[in-house]
């Protein structure tokens, strides 16, 4: 495919999401954050709802597990949906929250609970539903690869209700190079290494930008690394160098 275009954009941002570190295969009522927010979406745009009766918090303990943007809009979505309650666990302290502090406070305010420095260890199913997860109670140890202090384990363990257990642990990409089949350099993270001055990857006539280049973040940096990666091609294919594609 490469050989027959001047120039190929990557904007296929990150939609891989992160899986817990127990097994949630054999519970209906564990679902990604992607599938409960969408079905809100929907049914608030007027379509039908699903059939699958746990795409709605509706009257349900909700535990949304994580700590970003996204488990911000499942638990804020959560209680507008007139959840019984709402918890949301996270592993870290609330100073090392990724998410924003602003949604946070809302969050708190709007009657959400929040177990700092809680992972969850297993889910406690009656057949195939979840009725309730523990977790373990962590503590802060060493200044892990992303900079931050690593979760590390207290002995301690708790349980806590859950009618709906909300996966939002984030997003990281798929494998790229397998999927299109090609070679170019890619970050620690997976992410694709790009010039962030023209956008360009290690292949000179593949560029790539948003989510796939900076990891999942916000829509406005999306529009913006746009713009700029389609200056950089305008600029790249307007060089003598460039010949036609084959």
């Amino acid at each position: 495919m490469e050989k027959d275009y001047d120039a190929i954009l990557i904007a296929t941002g990150v939609y891989k999401a992160r899986k817990l570190d127990i097994d949630t295969s054999s519970v209906d009522n564990s679902i990604p954050a992607l599938d409960f927010l969408i079905e809100s979406n929907r049914t608030g745009l007027g379509d039908s709802p699903s059939n699958n009766k746990f795409l709605t918090a509706k009257d349900k303990n909700v535990v949304v597990i994580g700590g970003g943007d996204t488990a911000m809009d499942c638990v804020r979505t959560a209680i507008r949906q007139q959840a019984k309650e709402v918890t949301c666990l996270y592993r870290r302290n609330k100073e090392n929250m990724p998410g924003s502090a602003r949604e946070v406070l809302n969050a708190e305010q709007e009657g959400i609970k929040f177990n700092w420095l809680s992972v969850p260890s297993k889910i406690i199913s009656d057949n195939s539903t979840a009725t309730s997860m523990t977790y373990k109670v962590a503590a802060l140890g060493e200044v892990d690869e992303s900079g931050r202090r690593k979760p590390v384990d207290t002995g301690v363990e708790k349980q806590i209700k859950s009618d709906l257990i909300i996966q939002a642990l984030g997003f990281e990409p798929e494998d790229l190079n397998h999927n299109f089949k090609t070679n170019i350099e890619l970050t620690s993270w997976k992410t694709v290494k790009v010039d962030f001055k023209k956008f360009q990857t290690s292949n000179p006539k593949i560029f790539a930008a948003g989510d796939i280049v900076r990891g999942a973040s916000l829509v406005v940096w999306a529009i913006h690394d746009g713009r700029e990666v389609a200056k950089s091609i305008h600029n790249f294919l307007k060089s003598s160098k460039i010949k036609k594609a084959s």
